[in-house]
């Protein structure tokens, strides 16, 4: 599985458990002018840009790592150029951090960093 492929994996992973959990999808893989968001969502009345790391080993650290204070600024203002451009409703921001560890024997382990 190519890096691409464990990415795009990883992401529909993601977004299976987020809806298993009740959250709605509103987007997936969008690209606005500074960047790309990988999953927004809504959980109940709260609007959530989800950011996922795939990864299948913790060589360089567990995959919410790589998120790092100027990958969270990046995050921050493409949640701000969203806002500016749509309208979903909600009532309530934040952006979330999800790890995912593939493992030797082929299965997933997912972990949820909320309001990151």
């Amino acid at each position: 599985m190519s890096t691409a492929e464990l990415g795009r994996t990883g992401e529909d992973l993601v977004a299976e458990h987020l809806m298993a959990c009740g959250w709605q999808i509103v987007e997936r893989n969008l690209r606005l002018s500074q960047g790309e968001l990988d999953i927004v969502a809504l959980a109940h009345t709260t609007l959530v840009f989800v950011e996922v790391k795939t990864r299948r080993t913790f060589v360089t650290g567990v995959p919410q790592a790589a998120v790092t204070a100027a990958k969270l600024r990046r995050l921050r203002r493409l949640a701000g150029e969203y806002l500016m451009e749509r309208s979903t409703p909600h009532r309530d921001v934040r952006i979330d951090v999800v790890g995912v560890h593939a493992h030797l024997d082929g299965t997933f382990s997912l972990e949820h960093l909320e309001a990151v």
